[in-house]
C-alpha cells in the first residue's frame, strides 16, 4: 500500500473480533516497521523497492522485533494517549497501557505477515516467498482501488464493533 493505515483496516475488525488477545497498537507498528523499507530505499536509491522486509521471511525478523521491543514502544505510546485525554474523551478512547506477551504476540505476527499478504494484491517488486521462490504475487488479482476499498470496509466495520463493545463494557 503507498499508505500505511490503509493496513489497519483489519486490525480495526481483529480487535474486535479478538479484544483481548490481540493488540492494535502493535499491529500498527508492525506495519509501519514494515514500511520503513521503501521509504528508506526511496531516498537512499529514488525507487521505493520492496526487496526484504516485504517477504514471509522479512515479517518473521519484524514480528519478532514488533514483540521486542515494540511492545514497550506501544505501552508508552497507550500512555502518552491516555495521558492527554480529557475523562469524558477517556470514557470511549482509553485503552489499558499494559500489553500482554499473547496479544504482543498475536499483533505482531499478523501485523506484519497481513502486510506483505496485502502488499503482494499491489506490488509488482515484491516476491512474498523471495529468497526461496519468484512465485506468491497476487498483483492484479484485485484493482488497487477495491482492494483499497476493502481494507477500508474492515476498517469502518472494525471501528463500529470496537464502539458497540465498548458502548456495553466489553472492552
Amino acid at each position: 500500500m503507498p499508505i500505511t493505515p490503509f493496513h489497519f483496516g483489519p486490525g480495526a475488525a481483529l480487535k474486535a473480533a479478538a479484544p483481548g488477545n490481540f493488540s492494535f497498537t502493535v499491529f500498527a507498528f508492525s506495519q509501519v516497521l514494515i514500511d520503513l523499507e521503501p521509504v528508506c530505499l526511496y531516498f537512499l536509491t529514488g525507487d521505493p523497492a520492496h526487496p526484504y522486509l516485504h517477504t514471509y521471511l522479512g515479517a518473521l525478523a519484524v514480528a519478532l522485533l514488533s514483540v521486542w521491543p515494540g511492545r514497550r514502544v506501544c505501552e508508552w505510546a497507550l500512555r502518552v494517549w491516555n495521558s492527554r485525554m480529557s475523562p469524558a474523551q477517556a470514557r470511549w478512547l482509553a485503552f489499558a497501557p499494559s500489553i500482554g506477551l499473547r496479544e504482543a504476540l498475536t499483533g505482531a505476527f499478523l501485523g506484519a505477515y497481513s502486510h506483505v499478504f496485502i502488499d503482494s494484491f499491489m506490488h509488482g517488486d515484491l516476491y512474498p516467498l523471495a529468497p526461496f521462490s519468484q512465485a506468491g504475487q497476487l498483483v492484479q488479482i484485485v484493482s488497487i482501488e477495491t482492494l483499497q476499498w476493502i481494507l477500508v470496509g474492515f476498517g469502518v466495520a472494525g471501528l463500529a464493533a470496537l464502539a458497540l463493545l465498548r458502548s456495553r463494557g466489553r472492552i
